[in-house]
């Protein structure tokens, strides 16, 4: 299991397009790089505990917490940026169970985080 992972970029720093609500400040497109970004660091994360991502036998479940406005639906594509990254990445082995919650408000004004639970050799 990899806690949830916030949408933080090679900088270190959230960017400013990826901070705030989807259906307010944050477009769909930022929100699906946002949960891309998020995927990132859980291989991120992942690596620095394993050694390397070669462990990795699959990704079971994805978990993303996406802060959004009450009348944003369109949840399951901001997901996507993460979940396509996982197929990208360990091919059919990326293939998971996923669940998607729209949230009031995340971590630093994120838009968009996620948890994963990864199968390990």
């Amino acid at each position: 299991v990899v806690a949830g992972q916030i949408c933080v970029g090679p900088d270190g720093k959230i960017a400013d397009r990826h901070k705030g609500k989807l259906g307010g400040a944050v477009t769909p497109e930022a929100g699906a790089e946002a949960a891309r970004f998020c995927a990132i660091n859980l291989f991120s994360q992942a690596k620095a505990a394993l050694g390397n991502l070669d462990r990795i036998t699959a990704c079971l479940r994805l978990g993303g917490f996406i802060a959004a406005t009450p009348d944003f639906t369109a949840l399951p594509g901001i997901m996507n940026g993460a979940s396509d990254l996982m197929v990208a990445v360990l091919g059919d082995a990326g293939k998971h169970a996923r669940t998607t919650v729209g949230v009031p408000v995340l971590p630093l004004d994120c838009a968009v985080e996620v948890e994963g639970l990864f199968e390990i050799a």
